[in-house]
């Protein structure tokens, strides 16, 4: 055995333990690789010299001895991006626990170069991560069968065995605008990111659902790009659209736009909302405070690394996993300065006009010169849709053909009827009579300035002879309101009840009649007055969807026998959404919604409101004994109602009549004065 050592200082070489344990050097580098064909004797003097000697293995030499470097490529397209810096932190922490290390290569968003760069660092690299990769399906699939083992990170491939971690853009897409939807944004420009990126592509999946479930968004795109330049620069084309809010692929393209729009002159969010994308850390401290959808960017680094270290064991790599981001709201996003203005336009069909909100029609007025003359032919609103699509009237249903909507109907002026259908006859009950009248419109002035979302009408009553028994002023307004604050409309009562999800906004209606007699002396009657008690209707009334499920609250308590015939100041009607479980043939466009109406003025009048037979609420202008109207002493009554699309609880609606009685600058120029039930 030879003792000689190694001279002083000199770091150990494999040559050294061989020569001590007498052996070759490929027995030795069998041995510290574990091999079990060498003699359990020779390994003992092989490690015997290993420790004398203090010898520590190259592990370069013996990884590349193996075929194994322990060192994983990380092929990203924007290093700059600090979405990407995260996953690499949570990829590089991830990898280093299992003794590897990480090559980073950057593409600069070069989908041309994505794959030479990947092929070189799986050269260089036991493994793969690609990130975000901007390859077209075909190519990528041929490139992710050279790299194996490899792991894909935002990209997804439909059949494909390489493992994946992803973001579920799309419902974050969903989320942002949901939220810029209850707030009352209904015009939203999407900065689009880079062509080739499926994080983008899934964005736009995500607004195409948000648009089919809230038909009042509309959502344009403007190409721009991932990089804070890429915003600045689109902020002539975002100020060129008549937008309230600002969605950007990522927060970098945010953060460029709203330093363009501070120079523009443009205040974020009171002139326009900005919304980011992947809640990166300077997010939370820009001016202002950026809205984002945050993601787990080292979560989703970790991930990668797991299923990576999974796959070069041998294993597969697991089904694609998939992480769902969460909307932050902050600073930047707010109810917007302006609501928009409802415009009077000419519907399709004749004779009817449309009050427009943007793209949305949120209510058709027909002049009712097509109903039949049993039916009492009279102007009438149908349909009236809430403000996220759900519509909230009904037109000659099957239990009382001769309800059209939201319109005007008395049962008896002076024994003529403008309610359609049967007279109730003392002695007889409800009875066919040929004594219905027509409401004729003689004159219309629609939307003019300063209230474009005011029309006004001179209406003619003209009895079955052919004589003019009333003569009316009616005013219709349509708008957008801003609502109370959820916190502000809970606050009276449980400040826990408080719901960020609430909307912002609600869609108001308000009608209103002035009606004098043409000449002498003119009486409202009804059914009850007549003898047939609890059917006091006559005057302003609404009729509801028969299929909804429905409950009543009111300012004196809940349930139809308290709101009827009572004097509370509101009373409203909660429609609730259709279930998951509903019939096929169900209207699942149906979602919950809360109409809230109120008689304008100060008027106090009493409710007819009917829920179990059929869902109706009008005021009742005539109730223990008719109403006198004469030239000298018109009758003026109406209707207010406030759609909401959230089922609302007693407090929040009582805080939304408040908000009302509050709103002294309505865009009414008529304020009704309550008439007299003598």
């Amino acid at each position: 055995m030879s003792n000689r050592l190694p001279a002083a200082g000199a770091t150990p070489t494999i040559s050294d333990v061989a020569r001590r344990a007498e052996v070759s050097k490929a027995t030795v580098s069998r041995v510290l690789n574990g091999k079990a064909t060498v003699d359990a004797e020779i390994a003992g003097r092989v490690l015997a010299a290993v420790d004398a000697l203090g010898y520590q293995p190259s592990m370069l030499a013996r990884n590349l001895s193996l075929g194994r470097t322990n060192t994983v490529g990380v092929v990203v397209p924007d290093l700059e991006n600090p979405m990407f810096q995260e996953i690499l932190r949570g990829v590089t922490r991830a990898a280093a626990a299992d003794g590897y290390r990480v090559l980073v290569t950057d593409t600069e968003e070069d989908p041309s170069d994505e794959a030479a760069a990947a092929r070189e660092a799986r050269r260089r690299c036991d493994a793969i991560v690609l990130c975000s990769p901007r390859l077209a399906e075909p190519e990528l699939r041929a490139l992710l069968a050279e790299l194996h083992p490899v792991v894909l990170v935002n990209r997804e491939l439909a059949d494909s065995p390489v493992p994946s971690v992803s973001i579920d853009y799309a419902s974050g897409m969903e989320q942002v605008l949901a939220e810029l939807s209850a707030l009352g944004h209904r015009r939203v420009v999407y900065l689009a990111g880079p062509a080739a990126s499926q994080g983008d592509r899934l964005r736009r999946v995500g607004i195409t659902r948000a648009i089919s479930a809230r038909r009042e968004l509309t959502v344009d795109v403007v190409a721009a790009g991932s990089a804070l330049v890429d915003g600045a620069a689109a902020v002539d084309a975002v100020l060129a659209l008549d937008a309230t809010a600002v969605v950007a692929f990522n927060d970098l393209v945010a953060l460029g736009l709203v330093s363009a729009l501070r120079q523009a002159g443009v205040s974020v969010p009171a002139d326009l909302s900005v919304v980011g994308f992947d809640d990166i850390p300077f997010a939370a401290f820009a001016v202002p405070a950026l809205s984002t959808v945050s993601v787990p960017r080292r979560e989703l680094g970790a991930e990668a690394w797991t299923r990576l270290r999974d796959t070069i064991g041998g294993a597969t790599g697991g089904h694609p996993l998939v992480f769902r981001p969460r909307f932050v709201a902050r600073e930047s996003t707010a109810v917007p300065r302006s609501v928009g203005e409802v415009a009077w336009v000419a519907a399709e069909e004749p004779n009817a006009l449309v009050a427009r909100l943007g793209a949305r029609e949120l209510l058709v007025l027909h002049d009712g010169g097509g109903l039949a003359r049993a039916d009492a032919p009279r102007p009438f609103a149908h349909p009236v849709t809430s403000l996220a699509g759900t519509v909230v009237t009904e037109s000659a249903p099957d239990d009382h053909p001769h309800h059209f909507g939201l319109s005007m109907a008395v049962a008896d002026v002076d024994g003529v009827s403008y309610w359609g259908g049967r007279t109730y006859v003392a002695g007889q009950g409800s009875t066919l009579l040929d004594n219905h009248g027509v409401q004729r419109v003689v004159e219309v002035e629609a939307g003019t300035q300063p209230d474009p979302g005011t029309l006004r009408q001179a209406v003619d009553w003209i009895g079955r002879d052919g004589t003019t028994q009333l003569r009316e002023s009616r005013v219709t307004v349509v708008e957008e309101i801003a609502l109370p604050t959820p916190t502000a409309a809970a606050a009276d009562d449980d400040a826990d009840r408080a719901d960020d999800t609430a909307p912002r906004s609600a869609l108001r209606v308000l009608v209103s009649s002035t009606l004098s007699a043409a000449t002498g002396v003119v009486t409202i009657g009804s059914p009850a007055t007549n003898g047939r008690e609890g059917a006091a209707y006559g005057g302003w009334f609404w009729r509801l969807p028969a299929g909804a499920r429905r409950s009543v609250l009111s300012a004196d308590g809940p349930g139809e026998a308290t709101a009827h015939g009572s004097r509370a100041a509101w009373v409203a009607f909660v429609l609730d959404a259709v279930p998951d479980d509903a019939a096929p043939d169900a209207d699942t466009s149906r979602r919950a919604v809360t109409v809230l109406f109120r008689q304008p003025g100060g008027q106090t009048f009493p409710w007819f409101l009917r829920a179990a037979e059929y869902p109706g609420v009008g005021v009742s202008l005539a109730t223990t004994s008719r109403t006198t109207i004469t030239a000298e002493n018109p009758l003026t009554t109406g209707l207010e109602a406030v759609v909401v699309d959230a089922a609302l609880d007693a407090g929040q609606a009582a805080a939304i009549h408040r908000a009302l009685l509050a709103a002294v600058d309505r865009p009414t120029t008529q304020r009704p004065t309550t008439g007299s039930d003598t």
